[in-house]
């Protein structure tokens, strides 16, 4: 019967690149909250699945950013619909059962805690000089100043323009006088 289910399941997220499967037995679906914002849900099925629950994991490294109330909630309303479902083939219906889910609080931390009994052996750390170098300001023009420093760039240092500098088009002039022979 797993068989079917992963062959269901690969047929029916084949297009998608949210879904991943990481063995025969544990799939992953990627929640996209916005642009920069996701979690993952990775379901691993045990040995007597269907007929028992599947293991729900939300621990992994790019949920580390979700809240523990959410992550709790979310894994009692999955084990409620597996609970549900036994006997059956479930995988499909707890990943969309997730899109459905509606959280009221905030799903991700705003900022992570650290860890402050952390210790760092001394003879490992060196500390590195902090360079004081000033910051250069760019320095504002105007208009006029900046024209002039183009005129100035445009004559060249030998004060002669280049060239055919005051040239007039050909095509353009020769396309607004018409033609008049």
């Amino acid at each position: 019967m797993n068989e079917e289910e992963l062959e269901v399941l690969k047929s029916i997220y084949e297009s998608d690149p949210n879904f991943s499967t990481v063995n025969n037995n544990t799939f992953q679906y990627k929640f996209i909250i916005d642009n920069d914002r996701f979690y993952l849900v990775e379901i691993h099925w045990p040995d007597d699945y269907p007929n028992v629950i599947p293991k729900i994991n939300l621990d992994l490294f790019s949920n580390r950013l979700l809240t523990n109330d959410f992550k709790t909630k979310l894994i009692e309303k999955l084990t409620n619909d597996a609970n549900e479902q036994l006997g059956m083939p479930m995988t499909y219906t707890l990943f969309e059962s997730i899109k459905d889910f509606s959280y009221d609080g905030n799903i991700f931390q705003t900022n992570l805690t650290t860890n402050t009994n952390a210790t760092v052996p001394s003879s490992t750390t060196t500390t590195l000089p902090v360079s004081n170098a000033p910051v250069i300001k760019k320095e504002q023009l105007t208009k006029s100043q900046k024209r002039r420093q183009w005129n100035h760039r445009v004559v060249g240092e030998d004060g002669q323009r280049p060239r055919g500098h005051d040239w007039v088009d050909i095509v353009r002039h020769l396309s607004q006088t018409g033609n008049k022979v």
